[in-house]
């Protein structure tokens, strides 16, 4: 697989506090990659950076080659909270990101009608953010996240709000939409059964830098209670007990 995301941060600094330093990562086209790491290690911190929310760092991070140099529609960032807006209905915040087009109209648009229906909220296009359950609101949030159909999909924590049966559905959900489409994933969990049963690879943190790389080698699709699957989210969280001494 081709090289997608290449990021070489040497420093991020916020005041006189270190939060990122001699960090390397490169992402394949289609690979879907997990970080991991305790609170405040600079996960999040990270894909800001990658999703060009902020510039203030010592590095460089390439695109297809191409150096970015702040936010594009190639890259779609999904946060923790949908973050819906309470006065547009589902399909108009779904269309938010095309200020260039009549958002009142956005039910209508084709790639809004598809995208709802790949997400299963074809039936709530008109409904406003507060008639949605937890679920529904962060199936929007990724419809939203996918319209400019971005090359590469950013994901802080996503599921982390919803119970565990929906979390399951929202992990498969991503899992279709990133074959059907082709996007590349790079995920932050807190949740090792989550990185393991999504990621091609799981990179772990210290404080501020990438410790370990781990490979997850077993072929979609995975099974839930396979002993293989347990055996990978155990490799994944002794690597964590040995950086951060859990």
């Amino acid at each position: 697989m081709s090289t997608l995301l290449r990021l070489d941060v040497r420093e991020k600094n916020f005041g006189d506090r270190k939060v990122l330093q001699n960090v390397s990562l490169t992402l394949a086209a289609g690979e879907i990659v997990s970080l991991v790491g305790k609170s405040g290690c600079g996960k999040s911190t990270l894909l800001r950076l990658i999703a060009g929310l902020d510039k203030h760092y010592n590095g460089d991070i390439f695109l297809d080659g191409i150096k970015l140099k702040g936010v594009t529609p190639d890259i779609g960032l999904i946060f923790q909270e949908p973050r819906l807006l309470p006065w547009l209905s589902v399909a108009e915040n779904v269309g938010f990101n095309r200020p260039d087009q009549d958002r009142s109209r956005a039910n209508a648009n084709p790639q809004v009608q598809a995208l709802l229906h790949e997400v299963g909220l074809s039936d709530a296009i008109d409904y406003l953010p507060k008639q949605l359950s937890g679920g529904m609101a962060q199936r929007a949030a990724i419809a939203r996240g996918l319209f400019n159909q971005p090359r590469l999909l950013l994901l802080d924590e996503p599921f982390s709000a919803v119970d565990a049966f929906t979390r399951m559905r929202l992990q498969d959900l991503l899992l279709a939409l990133a074959a059907e489409h082709g996007f590349s994933v790079l995920l932050v969990t807190h949740d090792i059964d989550e990185a393991a049963y999504l990621s091609d690879r799981v990179l772990t943190m210290g404080q501020g830098d990438i410790i370990e790389d781990t490979t997850v080698k077993l072929p979609r699709p995975r099974n839930r209670h396979s002993l293989d699957l347990a055996t990978a989210r155990d490799d994944i969280l002794k690597v964590l007990e040995e950086i951060h001494a859990i």
